[in-house]
């Protein structure tokens, strides 16, 4: 990496760590997964503005997610065709480890206990509503 974008890489971590905010209340994963979206994204507009050119979002992606066992989220199933429903109240996006899980587990649709977590840390994530199967973000590396 040249130091020009070394540099435009330091000015965006700076950025999403000042847009990351007060995290009073989040656990180390919310907070590192919230710093890691805002980072990519930050990054790309700035060098997509500067040298014209779409970032390689999903190389910094994985590098962030490997570095610091953050766990990218998305709002909808890839683009695999793989959906879940989430029944009750949905706290939040559904990240892609659990619909891989889901996937490989057969679950098609669970409940979302992420509100709880603050009072209860050790509960699942995620809980089938047929079966007792669970789900848990996975550990860092």
């Amino acid at each position: 990496m040249d130091k020009d974008r070394s540099i435009i890489t330091q000015v965006a971590a700076k950025i999403a760590s000042e847009l990351t905010g007060n995290t009073t209340g989040m656990n180390a994963e919310e907070t590192v997964n919230r710093f890691t979206l805002i980072f990519v994204e930050v990054k790309d507009v700035l060098m997509e503005n500067i040298y014209g050119e779409a970032a390689n979002v999903e190389a910094a992606t994985q590098t962030l997610e490997s570095a610091f066992g953050a766990v990218t989220q998305v709002e909808s199933a890839p683009s695999s065709g793989f959906t879940i429903k989430v029944r009750g109240d949905q706290h939040g996006d559904i990240p892609n480890w659990l619909l891989a899980e889901c996937k490989k587990s057969g679950v098609s649709e669970v409940y979302d206990n992420r509100d709880g977590l603050a009072a209860n840390p050790k509960r699942p994530w995620f809980k089938a509503t047929s079966g007792d199967k669970a789900f848990w973000p996975p550990k860092g590396k």
